[in-house]
């Protein structure tokens, strides 16, 4: 199997996802799967209707790979984007999809899209400035959550306890960049400084842990300290962590899981999901895992492939040395 990772940057860096792509590159090398990881910024993209294939990196033509998994997430740009979008047009399967990347990339968006399906989702207002407190306090109440629409690892997010600390947030926004997106989102005080990471793989649970803040603060991220222990998630839970995985068309998802008096919330989904937490608390290699999925993806596929062209197939027919 020829596997491309797609990494926006130099995996052998302190940047925070670099040993995630590294773990990738020697479970693969375990495994004997051909992986390359790019960074597909560097990628030229000739577009070209008399050509069926065009992959030019660095200045070489690469081959075609069976897969290519993108780990750019809320970080991917447009142009990133593109490069995907060109690799699918060419029939290469990319896991996950631009579409789905570029829906969950935008926090609003992904809320969007699972609020129509009546998937539970804390309630959510889109910014804009001047901000009207009077319409949060009233939809969303005090405390209120303040994030902005990309961000990663549990950046971008606060905590507001009160009208007045609120509007003197917004006022502070307006003033520095009026331009900025957020969104003003219900707290969900039950879960204050916990949830749950489920890891879905093409449409089956593989992992969940429980995340839990270790210094009364509201967020549970492991990257901001955050503690994360294995968590045997009940089929309810796993049954909604797969449904919101499968209505924002993810093969990979990462979802975020809250608890609230009714139930459960979804907090956020994740295309590109950290996992060095999650492999510490419920010990396992998710690399391995995801590698496991793409090669009986790939299998299943190419017996698809196989039995709708077989009547047209040649036949062999064994001869008798007798004859």
């Amino acid at each position: 199997m020829r596997c491309w990772l797609f990494f926006h940057a130099d995996p052998q860096s302190d940047h925070p996802e670099a040993a995630e792509a590294r773990r990738f590159a020697q479970t693969a090398e375990r495994m004997g799967i051909d992986l390359e990881i790019l960074q597909p910024q560097n990628f030229d993209l000739v577009v070209d209707s008399e050509s069926n294939w065009s992959a030019i990196y660095d200045g070489r033509l690469l081959e075609k790979p069976d897969f290519i998994i993108p780990r750019t997430g809320s970080e991917t740009t447009y142009f990133m984007l593109a490069v995907l979008r060109h690799f699918e047009q060419q029939g290469v399967r990319i896991v996950n999809s631009s579409l789905a990347i570029e829906a969950v990339a935008d926090k609003l968006h992904t809320q969007q899209i699972l609020a129509a399906k009546n998937i539970p989702t804390p309630k959510t207002i889109l910014g804009k400035f001047p901000v009207d407190a009077d319409l949060v306090e009233r939809e969303l109440g005090f405390p209120v959550v303040v994030k902005t629409l990309r961000g990663t690892r549990g950046g971008g997010v606060l905590l507001c306890g009160d009208k007045v600390h609120f509007k003197d947030l917004a006022s502070l926004i307006d003033c520095s960049n009026p331009n900025s997106d957020f969104i003003f989102q219900q707290y969900i005080s039950r879960s204050h400084g916990r949830d749950v990471r489920v890891l879905v793989v093409f449409g089956e649970v593989i992992a969940c842990m429980e995340r839990r803040s270790v210094d009364g603060g509201f967020k549970s991220n492991i990257s901001l300290g955050g503690k994360g222990a294995r968590f045997d998630a009940p089929e309810d839970m796993k049954k909604l962590a797969i449904q919101v995985a499968a209505s924002l068309r993810l093969d990979i998802a990462g979802i975020d899981i809250l608890f609230d008096e009714k139930g459960y919330r979804i907090c956020e989904a994740n295309s590109s999901p950290g996992f060095q937490g999650l492999e510490a608390a419920c010990s396992m290699d998710v690399p391995e895992m995801i590698f496991k999925a793409l090669q009986r993806q790939l299998k299943r596929e190419n017996s698809v492939i196989y039995t709708l062209f077989s009547p047209f197939l040649p036949k062999v027919y064994k001869v008798s040395s007798n004859i």
